[in-house]
């Protein structure tokens, strides 16, 4: 009795320590992320992890918000709140909270709570970064040492402040690797920038007058690190790099000395790099999307959009996305000037369907806005009540892209005290939008009176957006 009664002991005290043990791995195993939103864009936020939504969280009735990581995988996320996107970092056992103010989004934005100070180090790092980025141009007139001397002391500072913030605060590997990458690959950024940004001279000739070990950095570049695949700082870079090797090559078999960024086989030369330098699937993917993608929302050209997508599709290993840029090539396709604007259907605000088509009386202008973009929407809007005074000659027609009533749309439109004239919604939003290739929501059309695309890509606040009109005009 007194070995079986010390066996159940044993036994029971097993089981309780593995309990205690196995909530504790669970408790380990979990982080908080929550904050209040100022002003928001929409009322959820959306948590991102490798481009795809993971979850959506509602706003309470005060903007706030809160969210419970469990069973998760440490690292950079991201949130979008309908606008704008941001990444943030989140480890074991964190209560990251945050504040911001939509109106000054980055700027405002701050962290409390356990993961905070490592958050808003990068939030600093990241709003000094934006800040270089903002003066590159002027420097362009400067000689390579000179532009180099520059972002070098920068990137030394950045980095003594790395060190002792890491002196005062208990830090993880992981934060330490996305923080000296946020320094690091800013600084590799500017460099592959250089020659880009110096008006002086050719591209080719920049190139050829680097010094030697100008880009001697490139020998340490991971292109396959999986704890940045998410990290702006890393992406820009890689985007940067293989821009300026993809054109050093092009420059070596062509008669080309100045860059132009819509030349099929210097795109077609950008893939093959991207392809045959990087292993990681994410970033491999991610890197060959933005390069299709920037190649057809520019390009008029559109009869090089299938040597761009076939070539896309031998090296992409994401079917998703093959099958997006499938579709997306077709209707940018059809969108090309002089083709007739696809008859999508409509909804009017008496619920009634009706064809695009009937809307196409004189030169019209078509743009789009969401709920879920509220600067967007208002900016439009005004533009438009200008257009309307300054070029009567048009007809200028607002379309909604969100599944919702007419009677949502007034409200949405009379919450933000905007005008309510010729607004129009998808009947099939999802189907519409891939029709019109509307991304993105800036996107506006300008057509003729004929119902013919003048321009299937224009963009109401560039400068050139007058000339075009004046230019339809004038026919």
């Amino acid at each position: 009795m007194k070995f079986n009664f010390l066996f159940s002991l044993i036994i029971l005290t097993s089981f309780f320590t593995s309990c205690k043990k196995d909530q504790a791995d669970i408790a380990s195993n979990q982080a908080y992320f929550g904050g209040e939103i100022i002003n928001p864009n929409s009322n959820a936020i959306y948590i991102i992890k490798s481009g795809a939504t993971i979850d959506t969280i509602y706003l309470n009735n005060n903007n706030r918000f809160s969210y419970k990581f469990t069973d998760f995988v440490p690292g950079l996320y991201g949130f979008f709140d309908g606008r704008e996107y941001q990444n943030f970092l989140i480890e074991h056992n964190d209560s990251l909270m945050l504040r911001l103010n939509t109106l000054d989004f980055d700027e405002s934005l701050v962290y409390t709570g356990k993961g905070a100070k490592e958050n808003n180090f990068l939030m600093e790092m990241y709003l000094l970064n934006e800040l270089e980025d903002d003066k590159i141009l002027g420097l362009g007139q400067k000689t390579a040492e000179e532009f180099d001397s520059i972002y070098k002391i920068s990137r030394d500072l950045k980095l003594e402040k790395l060190k002792r913030f890491r002196l005062k605060n208990e830090t993880s590997a992981l934060f330490d690797e996305i923080a000296e990458a946020s320094i690091n690959y800013e600084y590799y950024a500017h460099k592959e920038l250089y020659p880009l940004a110096n008006y002086k001279i050719s591209e080719l000739d920049a190139f050829n007058s680097l010094p030697d070990d100008f880009y001697s950095y490139r020998e340490t570049i991971d292109y396959n690190n999986e704890a940045l695949k998410e990290y702006s700082p890393y992406l820009s870079f890689l985007r940067f790099h293989f821009n300026n090797l993809a054109l050093q090559n092009h420059f070596k078999h062509s008669k080309d000395s100045v860059y132009d960024r819509l030349d099929l086989h210097y795109n077609l030369d950008k893939l093959k790099l991207i392809d045959e330098t990087v292993t990681n699937e994410e970033i491999k993917n991610d890197l060959l999307k933005y390069v299709l993608g920037q190649f057809v929302n520019i390009s008029k050209n559109t009869e090089d959009y299938d040597e761009m997508l076939q070539s896309f599709k031998s090296k992409s290993t994401n079917t998703k996305d093959k099958e997006i840029a499938t579709n997306f090539v077709i209707s940018y396709k059809m969108l090309k000037p002089g083709n007739k604007i696809p008859n999508v259907k409509l909804l009017n605000k008496n619920e009634k369907e009706i064809s695009i088509y009937e809307l196409i009386k004189k030169p019209t202008i078509i743009y789009f806005w969401t709920k879920n973009n509220k600067n967007q929407l208002i900016s439009s809007h005004k533009r438009t009540k200008e257009l309307n005074v300054k070029y009567p000659e048009f007809h200028i027609v607002a379309i909604n892209v969100d599944s919702i009533s007419y009677e949502e749309q007034v409200n949405i439109l009379k919450h933000y005290d905007v005008r309510i004239e010729n607004e129009y919604r998808f009947k099939t939003p999802k189907q519409s939008k891939e029709t019109l290739s509307v991304k993105p929501i800036l996107k506006v059309f300008i057509l003729n009176k004929k119902g013919e695309i003048v321009n299937a890509k224009a963009n109401m606040f560039n400068i050139t957006f007058e000339q075009e009109l004046l230019g339809l005009l004038n026919q």
